[in-house]
């Protein structure tokens, strides 16, 4: 492809990977988007003949993905294992990217996909989708206003549910961690958005013996991040018993106010003392009190992991890496985002490998 390929062309996208749940959203949200056309899908799976045959695409090869003029980028949705390689694959093939998170199995992964990157002067946008909710977008405009006075604390609150966190896609035997890792790296790319890298972390990531059953990896975790101004206090649990992101929480304490937000349904509230020039007291904001659920029903395409049932999240994303790849846009949520989520996410279980110990970033 050219660098950008402007609004005349039709957006050509194509699956490397089906696997992942994720998939037939973002799929649905690609056959809903104008001047646009789903031009196959390939996996080794045995699940790609019923997914193509329910998304109505063709099931072609690899490479003849990679040598088809008019497919301009792909959908890199497969087990975390094979991420990296079919990302940097497609990058050096002249495709853009959207590979879902958390683009590989650990932070080596993560930074030779940002080195295919840096040597292609590729496209790649990872699918962090969940910070497309207006909610998050709200609380880093008041950071950034200062609305709030100095931040020098932040809880940070994340779950697992549906059972997820005992199936084989949470178990994959050379990813960083189970749901600790594939979920709640969603978390972390919320932390890093709105405060940066922390200097370091102690942590503790537990699996209570008998608890759970043996074959899932953790039950619940703690962890202090540690910056120069302020600490951010991030938990999760592996079982979350409410069915999408209801518990999902960040709040933020300064000294001239309080904002709390949920990415979906996407809501905030926003406690002012007075001084800022907002009124004391509550202010509160929700995008909807019915949304539709996220993760809707499992399939025959998707048969271990329910499918995702809520489009907005994957319309507005899809619509940033569009621009990208049209119009040379700024890609909102770039390769060196998912490096800096799995580095952080290592130096937690190293931490919690030695007791809670700080490790230094």
């Amino acid at each position: 492809m050219g660098k950008f390929i402007g609004d005349e062309t039709k957006l050509g996208v194509a699956c490397l990977g089906i696997t992942h749940p994720h998939t037939s959203g973002r799929v649905r949200a690609l056959q809903r988007l104008p001047n646009a056309q789903m031009l196959g899908a390939y996996d080794d799976s045995p699940l790609l003949k019923p997914f193509t045959e329910a998304m109505g695409i063709e099931a072609r090869s690899k490479q003849d993905i990679l040598d088809d003029p008019n497919v301009h980028a792909v959908y890199v949705h497969s087990k975390s294992n094979k991420m990296a390689d079919l990302s940097i694959e497609a990058l050096e093939a002249g495709k853009a990217v959207l590979c879902e998170k958390p683009a590989g199995r650990n932070s080596a992964d993560a930074r030779r996909i940002v080195e295919a990157v840096n040597r292609t002067n590729g496209i790649l946008q990872v699918g962090y989708c969940w910070r497309f909710s207006p909610s998050v977008d709200a609380m880093q405009q008041v950071l950034k206003s200062g609305r709030l006075g100095k931040v020098l604390q932040v809880r940070a609150h994340g779950g697992c549910s549906h059972d997820e966190a005992d199936t084989n896609h949470m178990k994959q035997p050379e990813d960083i961690g189970g749901a600790m890792f594939v979920i709640s790296c969603h978390l972390f790319d919320r932390v890093i958005h709105h405060f940066g890298m922390p200097k370091s972390v102690n942590a503790r990531i537990t699996k209570f013996p008998g608890a759970m059953g043996p074959t899932s990896r953790e039950d619940a975790a703690g962890a202090v991040l540690n910056y120069e101004d302020k600490i951010v206090v991030v938990d999760f649990f592996s079982w979350d018993p409410l069915p999408w992101l209801e518990t999902w929480d960040i709040s933020a304490y300064g000294t001239e106010g309080v904002m709390q937000s949920c990415p979906s349904p996407s809501s905030y509230r926003i406690y002012d003392k007075g001084n800022q020039g907002f009124p004391q007291g509550w202010t509160e904001w929700s995008e909807t009190s019915f949304p539709i659920n996220w993760a809707s029903k499992k399939t025959i395409y998707s048969p271990e992991l329910a499918e995702i049932g809520n489009p907005v999240f994957f319309d507005r994303e899809l619509a940033a890496f569009n621009n990208s790849v049209r119009h040379g846009a700024p890609v909102v949520i770039p390769a060196t985002q998912a490096l800096n989520i799995s580095t952080l996410i290592e130096a937690l279980f190293a931490s919690s490998k030695n007791s809670g110990a700080e490790v230094l970033l």
